[in-house]
């Protein structure tokens, strides 16, 4: 066979098997239906160009009839028909022999199925088109507004726009200078004022113990004062009875005189009655002795009944000597007797008055100890219910200015803006320190982690 000539040639070899298609077909009609052997002869490849094309014989004229599309299915690629076939398997060495009759069936499907996908894919798909422009992320769903509640200043700035935050993260600080000094001058304010609610405190209970040491050494002085009085008063009742005693002596020694004094001008007849009266007093000493032994007088009475018979006897005897004086010595006696009593009496109704008099001074001073102690007991209850109400006026402010502490520390609070919810910070409306914020007016925008995010762009039409 010629070289040089343009045509299809078709070579097998035990081990190797080549397949080269043309683009001319008139030069290679007839060496295309030929085939030529190890020993040089040409055979009839007809049988062989019928497998490639389908498995069926086909003559000259049928390969000719086919169209072109049908044509270049029959081209079969030189490295793939260069391969070495010495590892294939039976079967499939079989098939490449000897294709099924209906692989062109098959293959006229699949190009049906191909041609149907594409139509259909090119009437209803849709086609990517890449363009670029700016946009943001922004939430699909909900989102959490942070905001202040009046008017104010941003002091501090802690995240950015796009930035993940936790619930609870701080975000913004507002300006806190003058609730920071508020809240300053309330501790210090309510620390004085405990301290000085301390301090009254302490010393309404001082007040207190003092009030009751000085009622209880009050009552042991007024004890101590009514004693002495009960004591004077016992005293004054001895020296009233002292005076009564004495008064009746008085009154016995006063009869006693008044009798002595007719016996001067009457010495004689005092003397015979003397005797009278000494045999009377014998008689009187015979009657008492049995009633003494009896023990229905007593000793004192016999005695003073003897001495005085003794005392008649003597003055009988003295009158008989010394009549006149005598008589007049008795009543110098009695006379002494008497001043003496009298004196008596009188020291004891000086020493009644002066007890009397202690017993005046002494109720004097307990009365005005009772008075005094009452006024102090009244001064110190002032001085303590003073106390309590400038306590309880001290407590209204306490708790006054703890509200207020209350209100300036929950004002200093929302100084500080925190994250409400885990999420993005999806918009952040402030970029410097410095800047105004309006009552209610947004400050940052936080997407919820289980919001999704949706890119937002305006593309120019082209």
């Amino acid at each position: 066979m010629d070289k040089s000539t343009e045509s299809t040639s078709l070579t097998k070899s035990p081990s190797q098997q080549s397949v080269n298609l043309v683009t001319n077909p008139e030069a290679s009609r007839k060496s295309a239906l030929t085939k030529e052997g190890n020993d040089g002869k040409v055979y009839d490849a007809s049988s062989q160009s019928a497998s490639i094309s389908g498995g069926t014989s086909a003559t000259y004229q049928q390969f000719q009839q086919l169209s072109v599309n049908q044509r270049d299915l029959l081209t079969v690629a030189p490295s793939a028909a260069a391969t070495n076939t010495s590892n294939w398997s039976t079967s499939l060495q079989t098939l490449l022999d000897k294709p099924s009759a209906t692989l062109p069936q098959k293959i006229l499907l699949g190009g049906v199925a191909f041609l149907v996908t594409f139509g259909t894919w090119a009437t209803i798909g849709q086609i990517d088109e890449v363009g670029i422009a700016q946009g943001k992320l922004v939430p699909k769903g909900q989102v959490y507004k942070v905001h202040a509640l009046e008017l104010d200043k941003i002091a501090k700035i802690h995240i950015e726009e796009g930035q993940w935050v936790k619930a609870g993260q701080k975000l913004v600080e507002l300006d806190t200078e003058l609730v920071a000094a508020e809240v300053e001058r309330l501790e210090q304010l309510l620390s004085a004022e405990q301290t000085e609610l301390s301090q009254k405190a302490a010393l309404a209970d001082k007040i207190r113990l003092e009030a009751q040491s000085r009622d209880q050494i009050a009552k042991a002085d007024t004890q101590a004062q009514k004693a002495a009085i009960a004591q004077a008063k016992s005293k004054a009742a001895v020296i009233k009875q002292r005076l009564v005693q004495d008064q009746a002596w008085l009154s016995v020694e006063q009869e006693r005189l008044e009798r002595m004094k007719p016996l001067a001008f009457k010495a004689k007849e005092l003397l015979t009655q003397r005797r009278a009266d000494v045999n009377a007093q014998q008689e009187r000493l015979k009657r008492l002795q049995p009633l003494l032994v009896d023990g229905a007088i007593s000793r004192e009475l016999v005695f003073q009944a003897e001495q005085n018979l003794r005392a008649s006897q003597s003055a009988i005897t003295q009158s008989q000597l010394q009549e006149e004086t005598n008589t007049t010595e008795r009543i110098f006696q009695a006379e002494q007797s008497l001043r003496d009593r009298t004196l008596m009496i009188t020291q004891n109704q000086g020493e009644l008055q002066q007890t009397l008099a202690e017993i005046e001074r002494l109720q004097a001073v307990l009365s005005q100890k009772q008075t005094e102690e009452s006024r102090i007991a009244i001064e110190l209850q002032q001085q303590i219910g003073q106390l309590q109400l400038e306590m309880t006026q001290l407590k209204a402010k306490i708790a006054n200015n703890q509200n207020l502490l209350t209100s300036a520390k929950a004002k200093l609070k929302k100084k500080f803006l925190y994250a409400p919810i885990d999420g993005v910070v999806s918009s952040f409306n402030f970029a410097n320190i410095g800047e105004v914020v309006q009552p209610s007016q947004a400050i940052a925008e936080i997407a919820p982690d289980s919001v999704p995010l949706v890119l937002s762009a305006s593309l120019p039409n082209r």
